[in-house]
């Protein structure tokens, strides 16, 4: 069986689907607004005129989003997670959201692989009807957020939970199909034949680009208002320079 296997944010989600969960719990109290503005919104602000990294940006923004959430009850986390996903589980790039109908045409498995907590991740790929999914497991008791996870936004831990999914799903890695933005996703394109990277970070680049096979295989695109660009596998002249 041939599998496509996406990662969300910024490959599938032309924004995080935490954040917008965060603003929304922000938005309704649930989360004090402090939060964001002592923890986060330098780092954004940084990411957004393109002095700041995004990974740095995101791995801060899931750590405050653990603390906070710790003790909240999981039918509040529930609500305003299909909230988030019913007013914008369709801000999708155009690039991958007709991928996942090809790959759907011709009878291919299709999953979601993200960082992303889980019960996010479940709700798009309900959305989007995607084979299975995997996110961040976050560990709730008595049905109360014990802010405790088993995080899966690195590049190991994904590539534990694909395994488990190859397995699960018995898919052909040597005919299977990945796509991701970020290091996080480095496992994924390396285990799967065809290899794709969605409007790639520099250090996502830099890392394909120091592995000569996977640089050979890794088709880049790069999607920016209604413009698709599809680049060669020679990366290196893609890297940003440092300013």
């Amino acid at each position: 069986m041939i599998g496509a296997f996406f990662d969300i944010d910024g490959t599938v989600m032309r924004e995080s689907i935490m954040l917008k969960h965060f603003n929304k719990l922000v938005k309704y109290g649930i989360i004090d607004e402090e939060a964001y503005l002592k923890n986060l919104k330098a780092k954004y602000e940084a990411y957004e005129r393109r002095y700041g990294d995004y990974d740095d940006f995101i791995s801060e923004m899931g750590n405050v989003y653990k603390d906070k959430l710790k003790g909240i009850h999981k039918s509040l986390i529930m609500e305003t997670a299909k909230q988030v996903i019913r007013e914008g589980g369709d801000l999708v790039y155009a690039y991958t959201r007709d991928r996942i109908k090809y790959h759907k045409s011709k009878g291919h498995k299709v999953f979601f692989v993200s960082g992303s907590p889980d019960y996010l991740v479940e709700l798009l790929g309900e959305m989007y009807n995607v084979d299975d999914t995997q996110g961040t497991e976050y560990i709730f008791k008595d049905e109360i957020f014990t802010g405790e996870i088993t995080q899966m936004w690195d590049s190991k831990s994904k590539q534990r939970e694909i395994t488990r999914l190859v397995t699960k799903h018995d898919i052909d890695i040597d005919e299977s199909y990945a796509y991701g933005d970020t290091n996080g996703d480095y496992s994924m394109l390396k285990m799967m034949k065809h290899a794709t990277a969605i409007n790639p970070s520099k250090r996502f680049l830099e890392k394909i680009n120091s592995d000569e096979e996977l640089a050979k295989r890794t088709d880049i695109i790069v999607e920016r208002k209604d413009v698709i660009y599809k680049l060669n596998s020679d990366v290196e002249q893609y890297i940003l320079s440092e300013k």
